[in-house]
């Protein structure tokens, strides 16, 4: 039995990894990382523009987690210069929006392309993009929080990282059953959030190695916390995608069960 199921698994996964090569998800991808990026000091610029000038100085002090000195020093210079414009706020919603239109757009075109669904009508597209942005929403919120109370490894404990590999397993949950068309239930869509969440949390953790020991290994300065940054953007939406991959996977697996069940009846 226990030879079945490991054989079972490692069909599914040269399944995942074959699927992932022809339908050229790298692209799509690629593109979501550079939005990502291209929206990340827009989104402090409007944060710090709502909570004020006292509420981000307490912030300040868990920017440390994530961003190694000079990135840090970056950030600040960028925000605060921009926050001091009267166009800043209204530049950073436009980037923004624009961003996140194309985000849940390529995560859309990802889901079509691997499930090899029909084109859905304007108003399920607009619906289905609300829910993925929701869903990047509370998974970037839960990432936050689980930090500000938890001290995670490499100096913490292992509780942080658990629950934050639970509090995204929940939050991606719709990201994969809404614009699915091939998913029966909430439930089927746990193995790509479970995947997804594994995959962000190990990202996570090895951000925060990376700002622990930036002075070992930020060979080429800020440049070193840059790129840091656009490669684990890169790898987090790879593994967004491959959770989509992996759920269609497992429902096919489901359906070809299904039938031969039946053909057995």
């Amino acid at each position: 039995m226990s030879d079945d199921r490991l054989e079972t698994v490692l069909d599914a996964a040269v399944t995942v990894v074959k699927v992932a090569y022809e339908k050229d998800v790298r692209y799509p991808a690629a593109a979501m990382a550079y939005y990502a990026f291209v929206s990340f000091v827009p989104v402090l610029l409007l944060v710090f523009a709502v909570v004020g000038e006292q509420v981000l100085a307490e912030l300040g002090t868990a920017l440390p987690q994530f961003l190694t000195f000079e990135a840090r020093r970056l950030v600040y210079e960028a925000t605060t210069t921009a926050s001091g414009q009267a166009g800043g706020s209204v530049l950073a919603a436009a980037v923004i929006a624009w961003s996140g239109a194309n985000v849940a757009t390529d995560f859309q075109t990802v889901v079509e392309r691997v499930e090899e669904a029909g084109e859905r009508s304007l108003r399920e597209q607009l619906f289905d993009a609300v829910v993925v942005l929701g869903s990047l929403a509370l998974a970037m919120f839960a990432i936050l929080f689980t930090s500000l109370l938890f001290t995670l490894p490499p100096e913490g404990s292992f509780a942080g990282l658990v629950i934050l590999f639970i509090t995204l397993t929940v939050a991606f949950v719709p990201l994969y059953y809404v614009p699915s068309t091939v998913l029966p239930s909430p439930e089927a869509a746990l193995p790509g959030a479970m995947t997804t969440a594994f995959g962000w949390t190990i990202i996570h953790a090895g951000i925060l190695f990376y700002a622990e020991n930036a002075a070992q290994y930020a060979i080429y300065g800020v440049l070193s916390g840059i790129i840091i940054i656009l490669t684990s953007l890169y790898i987090a939406s790879s593994v967004l995608v491959i959770g989509v991959i992996v759920n269609a996977t497992m429902a096919d697996g489901a359906d070809t069960r299904e039938v031969s069940d039946i053909r057995k009846m």
